[in-house]
């Protein structure tokens, strides 16, 4: 990691959990995503600027999270780069379009730079 690093977390509402996570030239170095529940979730990454519309933007990232699993990504030393920024969302389906609430109590975390 050449920059220095921040790291984030949210815990998912009943909601698409649509954010703008930073804007600017910035690097994704890993995402970890715990879902106790007993529902799937799809956590979605974009490359906004502004906070993504889940039902119209499509994801640069596309991240399936079982229920009751721990799901943990590691994108390199080099990590994976987002242009205009990282957005997110989380959804109850996969279709990059889809704008379905997901389940309350889903917690990500991640480290950006």
């Amino acid at each position: 990691m050449s920059r220095s690093t921040t790291p984030f977390n949210h815990v998912t509402t009943a909601s698409t959990n649509a954010a703008l996570i930073v804007a600017g030239d910035r690097t994704l170095y890993e995402l970890t995503v715990f879902n106790p529940t007993a529902t799937p979730v799809f956590v979605k990454l974009y490359n906004k600027a502004s906070t993504p519309a889940p039902a119209t933007d499509v994801p640069l990232v596309t991240i399936p999270v079982a229920a009751g699993t721990l799901v943990a990504y590691e994108f390199g030393s080099e990590g994976k780069d987002f242009a205009l920024g990282i957005g997110r969302a989380v959804t109850a389906n996969a279709p990059s379009n889809d704008n379905t609430a997901a389940v309350a109590g889903v917690i990500i975390s991640g480290t950006r730079a």
